[in-house]
């Protein structure tokens, strides 16, 4: 069954391979290849994402009724508007290339990794094509299968397209005597790696689908007393819900753009502003502080789809009380992974940034040290939203996400002069935005539900233990960072305080044996509270 716990494992995925792309490239670099990039993701969340989730969705009720003839139906109609889409796209996206880098962006040095930005989004919107017709046809395992393809070619054409541009560049830039011609070629070769790993993944696809679809015809001609659904009903259905579901994820990531447009507008017209050190302060904030909280924060939404299913279907029962409580729960999982993934990274930047990256540090590390919170609010307001719209408030959501953005921009303009042209006023107006709709999520679950939080134990106390495990960590850092160095720091650290919190939080009745069970070094932990008395 295709979910978005699975999207949110391929993000994690596609992160993480950054982290080597940023050594190739360098923070120059990361800043021409952010505007592609955010573009790149957005129009594949709000297109891609979409088509894969309502795809699988109606054609999973039909195979599960066996209506095998009106599936196949609705996959015709998906590859129709795929096509159209995907052309659309790719013109539009090639036409205006030079128009979003220079006047939205006003990055002349990322027009060259525009030119990739449409063939890239005409290739993920026939991945998420095939992908949702094998989750539809209940064919998961070649699904789960295709979708690693995707996330690891993708992952390792960026890192080799990064290191082919990179090569290619220096030679150019060498015979032109500038410098930013090797960064934008890094960014260049980056895009153009991430459309051939998508060409592999699609190719890896597209004969799966071929093979699965051989023993589904097999199923329509077995049919029994078909019931023929007329397309002019299905159509409208589909693409609504290609836009709804796609504007959900869109909604939660657009505000990452929208930093990079506000601080790149905004500092371009300081006097005396240089395009190439503005790029480099957006390639640093994208490519470090972006992917280390983006990490954490989609570890800890990656179990939020799980609960969604329960709460809907208590909701289904008119039985508000156990509705009330399943979100409750949601609530305190969220906390009890978010809570101490941001009090450790905070604790630990400046051991952090310097052993993972290189470049551009103080920024980054000012920026984790202040404002890691934005992890616990945006992995609150993801779930919150989640199981809004999966009670169908889906047009609440999108009225409130985007009052949200427009108050956020405004603040994000007032902050960064505040700032003095750093990315703390966008990463606050950020944490504002997400903080906004949060707070409304929370007044519709509380006019709906009897909700009641347990703010001490699914709050308070994890915050108390693992901001004293953080203090300690923190003075046990600076003492063995300059001695043997980051990694044996971070390993030293990390590891002996997650499951002295995890310890803690058992001996204070914060945590089950059963959900502790499940976490890492949990079933030891399990097995002290038992020789303890504590379960």
């Amino acid at each position: 069954m295709y979910n978005r716990d699975r999207l949110v494992i391929i993000l994690i995925s596609i992160m993480l391979f950054r982290i080597p792309i940023s050594h190739i490239i360098g923070d120059n670099g990361c800043g021409y290849l952010s505007g592609p990039l955010e573009v790149f993701w957005c129009l594949s969340l709000l297109f891609g994402a979409g088509l894969t989730i309502t795809l699988r969705g109606m054609m999973h009720d039909r195979v599960r009724r066996g209506q095998y003839s009106n599936a196949a139906q609705i996959f015709g109609f998906a590859k129709k508007y795929t096509f159209i889409a995907a052309i659309v796209l790719l013109i539009i996206c090639t036409l205006s290339y030079d128009l979003i880098g220079t006047r939205l962006l006003h990055d002349t040095g990322s027009r060259i990794g525009f030119l990739f930005v449409g063939p890239a989004v005409f290739l993920a919107l026939f991945i998420n094509l095939n992908i949702g017709y094998l989750n539809g046809t209940d064919n998961n395992h070649a699904a789960l299968i295709g979708e690693i393809v995707y996330a690891v070619a993708m992952g390792l054409g960026m890192i080799l397209g990064s290191i082919i541009g990179t090569h290619s560049g220096t030679a150019i830039s060498a015979l032109l005597k500038n410098e930013e011609v090797t960064a934008m070629y890094g960014a260049m070769g980056t895009m153009a790696g991430l459309c051939a790993g998508e060409l592999i993944s699609l190719i890896v696809l597209m004969a799966m689908t071929i093979l699965y679809q051989r023993s589904f015809h097999h199923l329509m001609k077995s049919e029994a007393g078909r019931h023929r659904e007329y397309i002019s009903d299905l159509s409208g259905r589909f693409i609504l819900g290609v836009l709804s579901d796609g504007l959900q994820e869109l909604i939660l990531h657009l505000p990452v753009f929208v930093s990079i447009i506000l601080y790149r507008s905004v500092n371009i017209r300081a006097e005396g502003a240089d395009p190439a050190v503005i790029g480099s302060s957006v390639g640093a904030f994208y490519s470090k502080f972006i992917v280390i909280t983006g990490i954490l924060s989609l570890l800890g939404v990656s179990s939020v789809q799980g609960s969604l299913k329960g709460i809907a279907a208590a909701v289904n029962d008119s039985d508000t009380q156990a509705a009330s409580d399943r979100i409750s729960r949601l609530f305190a999982r969220v906390s009890y992974y978010s809570i101490p993934a941001v009090i450790f990274t905070t604790m630990l930047a400046p051991v952090i940034v310097p052993t993972i990256y290189t470049g551009r540090l103080t920024n980054a590390v000012e920026l984790l040290s202040s404002c890691t919170s934005l992890v616990f609010i945006y992995a609150l307001t993801y779930s919150f939203m989640s199981v809004l719209i999966k009670l169908g408030y889906n047009r609440e959501m999108l009225v409130v996400s985007a009052a949200a953005l427009v108050v956020s921009c405004v603040l994000g303009v007032f902050l960064i002069g505040k700032y003095e042209g750093k990315f703390t006023g966008p990463v606050i107006a950020m944490m504002v935005c997400y903080g906004l709709v949060m707070i409304v999520c929370v007044l519709i679950l509380f006019r709906n539900f009897r909700m009641r939080f347990r703010l001490l134990q699914s709050f308070v106390i994890p915050l108390v233990v693992a901001g004293v495990i953080g203090v300690l960590i923190r003075l046990l850092g600076n003492a063995m960072y300059e001695s043997v160095g980051g990694v044996i720091t971070l390993l030293v650290c990390i590891i002996p305080a997650w499951f002295i919190y995890n310890l803690a939080c058992m001996l204070l009745h914060v945590v089950s044996a059963g959900a502790l069970n499940k976490k890492f070094l949990g079933p030891m932990l399990v097995r002290i509270g038992q020789n303890l008395g504590v379960f």
